[in-house]
């Protein structure tokens, strides 16, 4: 993949986006993570490819205390690398006392928890952009939306530059973005977009410990996953297909992966779901 163009195409998209529609901000929570900072990449260079439009691009990094030292170390670097104005918010106090309140009726589970923190800080964001005239970026990517990585209503946004990407991807486009355009070791964005790199990737939620791959397939890379998946989007459960993912990766991994694929599809439904008119509309 031409690394450069994908970058090229996903800043002009962007801020063609932005002009046609009138908007004046974008609002980016940054969690130090890869996508976020990856996307940061991307906002800025919307701003200093139209100076004309004086875009504001805010970055606020929302942390509980799921999060950890190294992921609000890593935010804190893509904020001052990228952000025309950035802060950290901690989030603990409100999550706390939403989650008090909701444990009146009903015990929360771990999963539960971290869609409270997701739309808790959906909630801030969403007002940032209102009070600014702008949109809140979107940074999942193709991996995450076909395992469910995600929250409805909560970490779902309104512009995904880099949602057609799968996850191994999005670390060569950050890796190409730390070596080609970035490379100067000095420059506080390669610093940051290495540093996002190199971090090990987890939801930021505390749902799970051991990060992402823990959960998904313990022992491989986003590069098994990404294959198991796309085989599947491309060739649903051909013979052939599907005997070589159980060669390659083990029968038990991919019917791992696959399972929260089929098990998450609820979720890639448009929303809301809506009885169609046809069925009582003479």
């Amino acid at each position: 993949m031409d690394y450069k163009k994908v970058f090229e195409t996903m800043v002009n998209e962007t801020a063609n986006y932005l002009i046609n529609n009138r908007l004046k901000s974008m609002i980016l929570g940054l969690s130090g993570g890869l996508d976020s900072t990856v996307t940061a990449a991307i906002c800025r260079a919307v701003v200093e490819l139209h100076p004309e439009q004086e875009f504001k691009f805010i970055g606020v990094s929302l942390p509980c205390t799921s999060n950890s030292v190294e992921e609000n170390d890593s935010a804190m670097q893509a904020m001052q690398a990228f952000c025309t104005e950035y802060w950290v918010e901690n989030l603990q106090a409100q999550y706390l006392l939403l989650k008090a309140t909701c444990e009146q009726r009903y015990e929360s589970t771990p999963i539960s928890q971290g869609n409270i923190k997701a739309r808790l800080r959906m909630i801030y964001l969403y007002n940032l952009a209102s009070v600014t005239g702008g949109l809140v970026m979107d940074t999942d990517n193709l991996t995450e939306h076909n395992l469910g990585f995600w929250t409805i209503h909560g970490d779902v946004a309104d512009y995904n530059p880099i949602g057609g990407l799968w996850k191994h991807e999005v670390y060569q486009l950050c890796k190409y973005l730390f070596t080609e355009v970035y490379a100067d070791e000095n420059d506080p964005r390669h610093r940051a977009l290495r540093a996002a790199y190199d971090i090990m990737p987890t939801d930021g939620n505390g749902v799970a410990a051991g990060g992402d791959m823990a959960q998904i397939a313990p022992g491989h890379t986003y590069e098994d996953v990404d294959d198991i998946l796309n085989t599947y989007l491309q060739y649903g459960d051909d013979e052939q297909a599907m005997k070589r993912l159980n060669d390659a990766y083990s029968a038990e991994t991919v019917e791992r992966v696959l399972a929260r694929h089929r098990g998450s599809e609820f979720k890639r439904k448009r929303m809301p779901l809506v009885i169609e008119r046809s069925l009582y509309d003479d």
